[in-house]
């Protein structure tokens, strides 16, 4: 059966049309990305970007929604230009090299991992709630199991656990919304009489610490978007994928913004600026002052669903990423083969155990560990992003005409505006990973970020060393 599906796959067309089980529909592939980007940085984290920045934190969800935008389409394009829908590390690779494809593999890879023992670890946090007794170690084991018992039957089960765990999410937030413009409109609740949508453009409100806390919220707006890239990687797993790819990009960036600036739009208007902070739910927060208790206790278990959906589908990229790394010769072969199920199933493994490891973690650092997973991420997804910019500039040069490895290929899907979007991009990102070193002055990611590259450049040519034609 591995050989049949590696069949499928050479052929061009999707493993779950040549071996017989389902695919993702385009319902799983937008849930999908909205479950690894609607998260804990929504319901928690976006409480310190309103006290830091004031209203002017819809202006930074929405430039960085334009860029991630551009960055999903990019990708997109990258997936659908070859029939055989290989992961994004794989394209890096055919226009920029083999070095960067195992730099961006690799590097995409530890990515979501960090992102899975932090969202696991978020899980527990907010499941402590209810039952404080209880030790977060063991929240992260029981998630995980749950995980586990998903991640390795069909991707069409994943896709559906994707689906209505970001339905709930989804649910929630419009709940927000809707109470929250009852409010506002009808005047109704405990907030009713004080709450306005004039508290967003009032004085001091816009940028209560200047230019400077404007910058200092950029990278938590644009890290809010991580996952939406995801997408691409679903290519050969998708059915129909060069009808469902393009429009599961265009409304994911586009329900995002709606969800975010939507949300934060409410909260602004209900509950004072001064109030908000990086210790409380802005949700809890809003449905406290609505006169909601019982909604505002809700959202924690909202929260450890949230978390649950991003792990999810970090799992999802980590064994599909690792699969392909082995596929190229850039990690052992064995994780290359697939079940009959059409999973990765050894790749999956490997990934759960590295997850597993944040399970441990939480018993030995069960109130830092969250911060440390997400500062990790920060640097590496700025790398990643880039280079997925360079490659479709890369492969654009070839299919405009040039003699790059995209010449004569047709576009499906293509970036509006490339290559300016591109630059534009590249340019943003780059700005925003020296905001994170000279305002956020997180150092010391930086510097391990900077080893972990180091050391693998130092690993592919010491132990797989790949030379692709």
């Amino acid at each position: 059966m591995v050989r049949v599906v590696r069949a499928a796959q050479r052929c061009g067309g999707p493993a779950s049309q040549g071996s017989g089980f389902l695919g993702l529909k385009q319902r799983h592939i937008l849930f999908m990305a909205l479950g690894g980007s609607v998260g804990a940085g929504l319901f928690l984290g976006s409480g310190g970007a309103i006290h830091q920045a004031g209203s002017s934190v819809l202006v930074a969800y929405v430039l960085c929604g334009i860029i991630v935008f551009f960055i999903g389409r990019a990708a997109a394009e990258l997936a659908l230009s070859d029939p055989g829908g290989r992961t994004l590390n794989a394209f890096v690779g055919r226009y920029l090299g083999p070095r960067m494809e195992f730099l961006t593999g690799w590097s995409y890879w530890l990515i979501w991992t960090l992102v899975c023992i932090s969202e696991i670890t978020a899980a527990g946090i907010f499941v402590r709630y209810w039952f404080p007794a209880v030790p977060q170690w063991s929240v992260a084991a029981v998630l995980g199991g749950v995980l586990l018992a998903v991640g390795s039957r069909a991707v069409a089960t994943f896709g559906e656990m994707e689906f209505w765990l970001a339905i709930i999410k989804i649910w929630a937030i419009v709940a927000l919304i809707l109470c929250g413009l009852a409010t506002i409109v009808l005047h109704v609740g405990l907030a009713g009489p004080g709450a306005s949508f004039a508290h967003i453009w009032q004085a001091g409100t816009m940028l209560p610490h200047g230019a400077a806390g404007f910058a200092a919220i950029l990278p938590m707006a644009l890290f809010a978007f991580g996952g939406t890239e995801v997408v691409a990687l679903t290519a050969a797993e998708t059915e129909d994928a060069v009808r469902v790819l393009p429009r599961a990009v265009n409304g994911i960036v586009g329900r995002i913004v709606v969800f975010y600036v939507g949300s934060l739009a409410i909260i602004m208007a209900i509950v004072p600026w001064g109030e908000a902070d990086a210790t409380h739910s802005p949700f809890v927060l809003a449905f406290t002052h609505m006169g909601l208790p019982t909604a505002a206790a809700s959202i924690n278990a909202v929260m450890a669903l949230a978390a649950l959906s991003s792990c999810n589908t970090g799992l999802y990229a980590t064994s599909r990423t690792l699969a392909s790394l082995a596929e190229g010769g850039m990690a052992s072969a064995r994780l290359r083969d697939r079940a009959a199920n059409g999973v990765p199933a050894l790749a999956f493994a490997a990934s759960f155990v590295t997850v597993l490891a944040g399970v441990v973690l939480n018993y030995f650092l069960p109130d830092r560990l969250f911060g440390y997973a997400i500062q990790g991420v920060s640097f590496l997804l700025i790398f990643v992003w880039v280079t997925i910019m360079a490659a479709h500039l890369a492969y654009r040069r070839g299919a405009d005409g040039g003699a790059g490895a995209g010449a004569g290929t047709r576009r499906v899907a293509a970036l509006p505006w490339a290559p300016a979007s591109n630059l534009v991009a590249i340019a943003f990102l780059l700005a925003i990973g020296l905001d994170i070193v000279w305002v956020g002055r997180l150092y010391v990611p930086f510097a391990l970020d900077a080893v972990w590259l180091g050391g693998l450049l130092l690993a592919r040519e010491r132990l797989f060393r790949v030379q692709r034609p």
